[in-house]
C-alpha cells in the first residue's frame, strides 16, 4: 500500500494546531480522563495561517471637541450670551445622523436649552463676530456626518444670558452616541432610559465684566448617563 506523502505544508500545520491544543489543555487545567473526539481550538483564536485575525470594533461615539465657554454682549440690544464653539468627526465607521439636544445647567439648577430666547439675529451677529464661514448654527447642522475628519462639522451653540452671577456653569450633549441604560426611577421604581451624555464643566471666576467679550475655561470633561 502506498502511504501519502507529507508535505512541508502539512507538518507545519499540524504542529501549529498540535500546539494551540496543549496550550488549551493546559489552560483548562489536568484532564480527568481521555478525550472524547476531537477538542476545539480556544474560541480567541479566529484564523490560522501566517498570523491570526482580529477584529476590532470601530468606536461607536462621535468625536466631540468644545471650545471654552464665552460671553457677549449684544450691541445693539445689550443683552448677553452665553456661546461655545465645537468641532464633531465621524470616526465610527458609518455615516452618522446627528441631531444634537444641547442643555446649560446653571449652577442652581436651571437648565438652558441652546437656542431659547435667541433670535436669528443675534446668531447671525456672533457668526459675523467670530468670522467662521464654517460654523453651523443649531439648524444648520441638523443632518448626516460623513465619515473621516475631512467631513468634520463646525457648530456655534448660544444660550441666552439672564443671570451673570453663576460660578459655575456646566453644558451637556445628548446625540454624539446611541448607548443607553435602563435604571429605576428613585421615586417610582419604573425603568427609564438614561441616554450616554458629554458633560463639560466651565468655571466662572469671580465678576463675569458683563461688558464685551470674556472667556470661561473648561474644568472637567467626562461622560455621563442622564
Amino acid at each position: 500500500m502506498m502511504s501519502t506523502p507529507v508535505t512541508h505544508t502539512n507538518v507545519t500545520l499540524t504542529a501549529a494546531l498540535t500546539s494551540l491544543l496543549s496550550l488549551a489543555l493546559l489552560g483548562a487545567g489536568p484532564v480527568a480522563g481521555p478525550v472524547a473526539g476531537p477538542v476545539a481550538a480556544p474560541a480567541s483564536i479566529v484564523a490560522i495561517g501566517a498570523s491570526a485575525l482580529v477584529s476590532v470594533a470601530p468606536p461607536r461615539d462621535l468625536d466631540f471637541t468644545p471650545s471654552e465657554l464665552r460671553l457677549w454682549r449684544d450691541p445693539e440690544t445689550g443683552k448677553h450670551y452665553w456661546y461655545m464653539t465645537y468641532d464633531v468627526v465621524n470616526n465610527t465607521g458609518q455615516d452618522q445622523r446627528f441631531a444634537p439636544r444641547i442643555e446649560l445647567v446653571i449652577d442652581d439648577g436651571r437648565i438652558v436649552r441652546q437656542g431659547d430666547g435667541v433670535s436669528s439675529g443675534v446668531t447671525k451677529a456672533l457668526k459675523e463676530f467670530l468670522g467662521n464661514e464654517l460654523l453651523e448654527d443649531q439648524f444648520e447642522i441638523l443632518g448626516m456626518v460623513l465619515q473621516g475628519k475631512p467631513h468634520a462639522k463646525s457648530g456655534l451653540v448660544v444660550f441666552a444670558a439672564e443671570d451673570l452671577q453663576p460660578t459655575e456653569l456646566t453644558v451637556m450633549v445628548q446625540g454624539l452616541s446611541r448607548e443607553t441604560e435602563k435604571k429605576p426611577n428613585p421615586k417610582t421604581g419604573e425603568l427609564v432610559t438614561l441616554r450616554k451624555t458629554a458633560r463639560i464643566d466651565y468655571l466662572v471666576p469671580g465678576d463675569p465684566m458683563p461688558s464685551g467679550t470674556v472667556t470661561f475655561p473648561m474644568v472637567t470633561r467626562e461622560w455621563i448617563f442622564r
